[in-house]
């Protein structure tokens, strides 16, 4: 029988050391863990030919072994995600982490722990933010009205803006500046590719502002199964 493992997913390439550092260090010593990419070993025009957004459907943004980001179509990936879940079932996964803060209402398992970090970390910053006001940073334009209204009471939209997690820090500084000119008392990195560094980048600029990583929410959380 294999032995039992953590598996963390992404919707690019793996390895992500980037994403997954915070969460290894909430785990015990003893947990074994493994990478897994749904683009893993594809070559460019591959992913040009089988991941390319389509015309009108939402973007999801992730980054290739080589460190070039790319932008994917949610359903394709979704898909993509299905296909690696079973296959890490299949090699003994008894966690599996998706790696990308994207909604996959299909996505199952047999009987491992599916972890996807979307409800987690709503659920989670709505609870410890309740009454102030949360800025949003979207990875893409194209991405910031569904993040919105994923985080806003009807009738009553959050201060949202986007950077990429791998563009300049000076856009994503901007961002923030905005969001806290627009009356924001806390920010919400929205993707799984931000991470303390850009916390503590913003934290620089604004000593003040609470700033929730995705990923070091996610950890936290995590932490609890083991």
């Amino acid at each position: 029988m294999p032995q039992p493992f953590l598996a963390f997913l992404t919707i690019g390439q793996s390895p992500r050391p980037d994403m997954t550092g915070a969460i290894v260090k909430a785990l015990p010593r003893q947990v074994r863990t493994v990478e897994c990419g749904v683009l893993d070993g594809l070559l460019p025009e591959e992913i040009a030919t089988s991941f390319a957004v389509r015309e009108g459907a939402f973007p999801l943004i992730s980054r290739l072994s080589n460190g070039q980001s790319v932008a994917l179509d949610e359903e394709a990936v979704e898909r993509g995600l299905q296909q690696c879940i079973d296959r890490l079932e299949a090699q003994g996964a008894s966690v599996i982490v998706v790696l990308c803060t994207g909604t996959f209402a299909s996505l199952r398992t047999q009987g491992a722990w599916l972890i996807e970090p979307d409800g987690v970390v709503l659920a989670t910053v709505n609870n410890l933010a309740r009454g102030k006001r949360l800025g949003l940073i979207a990875p893409l334009p194209q991405q910031v009205a569904q993040i919105q209204r994923k985080w806003s009471a009807p009738g009553d939209p959050l201060p949202c803006g986007s950077a990429s997690p791998y563009g300049s820090i000076e856009s994503l500084l901007g961002t923030a500046r905005t969001l806290r000119d627009e009356g924001a008392q806390a920010i919400v990195l929205d993707c799984m590719g931000y991470t303390q560094q850009h916390k503590q980048a913003i934290n620089e600029i604004l000593p003040s502002m609470p700033v929730f990583v995705s990923a070091g929410v996610l950890a936290s959380a995590i932490g609890n199964l083991f």
